[in-house]
């Protein structure tokens, strides 16, 4: 595939992307980050072809958005997940290309005539946060520095109860910070909060 191509559909090369049939679960593309994920086996895999998650949930909630996608007509969808075995979370974010977009993956990467390409993006909050990106998403929210902090925190998979002891700071401050946190963001909760955050700021994974 032309690396022009390639950067039209998947053009933040620091976050693992694969492109794959929407129908039948097959993927067609994978960039180099998400080969290194793939490798690793530590959340997602590839069975008989297919994307598979680790967590067989997230497997199964994962074809189920997709099929609604596709039979809606949805552009976008986002799934965020936390291991329950390091409290680390994975953002699955699945873009159902359209107009040109689809035009362009249908040439460049082919398949089967009646192919619905769709491409996946894969983050996990074991991976390095984009610091550039987490300093621009605390100031369009105004957050102040230790918001800050405990967002990217929060992110990574620790608790209130560990933020307070690894800032040296009382619980109580910590879940006032959150509090403000999630009122400045809009945010109901702390998974909405995540999803926020790991959607606008996704991880840099890498080498």
């Amino acid at each position: 595939m032309r690396t022009d191509v390639v950067a039209l559909i998947c053009p933040d090369w620091r976050v693992a992307s694969l492109v794959l049939d929407g129908r039948t679960g097959q993927i067609a593309y994978a960039n180099t980050p998400c080969l290194r994920m793939l490798a690793n086996r530590s959340c997602v895999q590839v069975v008989a072809g297919r994307i598979g998650f680790v967590a067989p949930h997230l497997t199964e909630k994962f074809y189920a958005t997709l099929a609604r996608m596709l039979a809606n007509g949805l552009e976008n969808a986002a799934l965020v997940e936390r291991d329950r075995s390091d409290g680390s979370f994975i953002s699955v974010m699945i873009r159902n290309t359209q107009g040109f977009f689809r035009d362009v993956l249908n040439r460049s990467i082919g398949g089967e005539e009646h192919a619905q390409l769709v491409v996946v993006e894969l983050s996990t909050s074991r991976d390095q946060s984009d610091w550039t990106a987490m300093r621009a998403f605390a100031r369009t929210f105004d957050l102040a520095p230790m918001e800050a902090e405990i967002a990217d925190l929060i992110v990574r998979g620790l608790s209130l109860k560990e933020i307070a002891s690894l800032k040296g700071r009382d619980g109580t401050d910590i879940r006032q910070a959150l509090k403000s946190l999630l009122a400045k963001t809009l945010c109901k909760h702390q998974v909405e909060l995540v999803r926020l955050i790991m959607t606008l700021c996704p991880p840099i994974r890498r080498a």
